[in-house]
């Protein structure tokens, strides 16, 4: 063999180089790495030894790779937490008032709701009486709201059942 072609398959340093610095790219994002000894890519978070995974480049691009990190609380003026409430839903000691109130959401299914209505009134009329017995656990407006909705969506479900009933008849010719 000859020294040329002994050359030939071995790779140059050059690019020997070239083949580490691909190595050293982020699978995700395709970054290069800022040291050599990094592990991690320091723009989406990725670990660089790993290999491509078909969601990567979706993951990087909205920075769902990174660690949390820890926040260091500033010296300045500290803006207050907005809070929002409402009196739905608030943390109630009072179960059937908040279940009774899931009842009266999925009773707004048209059709299929008018089973749910009457676990509405039901949960809702002993949620009532659970807040009545130990007010300190709150949930009456919860109680009340779902008795009250409950009973109205049950109306109107009745009556979208009552003309799928009429239609057939309403088609028929005099």
């Amino acid at each position: 063999m000859s020294s040329e072609e002994v050359d030939q398959e071995q790779p140059t340093k050059a690019e020997h180089a070239e083949e580490e610095g691909r190595a050293r790219a982020c699978p995700a994002c395709g970054a290069e790495a800022r040291r050599e000894e990094a592990r991690f890519c320091s723009t989406c978070g990725r670990a660089l030894e790993d290999s491509y995974l078909p969601a990567d480049a979706l993951r990087a691009s909205y920075h769902l790779q990174h660690r949390p990190v820890a926040r260091r609380k500033s010296q300045g003026p500290q803006r207050p937490k907005i809070q929002m409430t409402s009196s739905f839903s608030t943390p109630q000691g009072n179960g059937p008032a908040t279940t009774a109130l899931a009842f009266m959401t999925y009773s707004l299914v048209p059709y299929l709701g008018i089973l749910f209505c009457p676990g509405a009134v039901l949960l809702g009329t002993v949620g009532l009486i659970y807040s009545l017995r130990a007010p300190q656990r709150g949930g009456r407006s919860a109680a009340y709201a779902s008795i009250t909705f409950g009973l109205l969506i049950l109306g109107v479900q009745v009556l979208l059942w009552w003309i799928i009933i009429k239609v057939p008849e309403w088609t028929r010719p005099f």
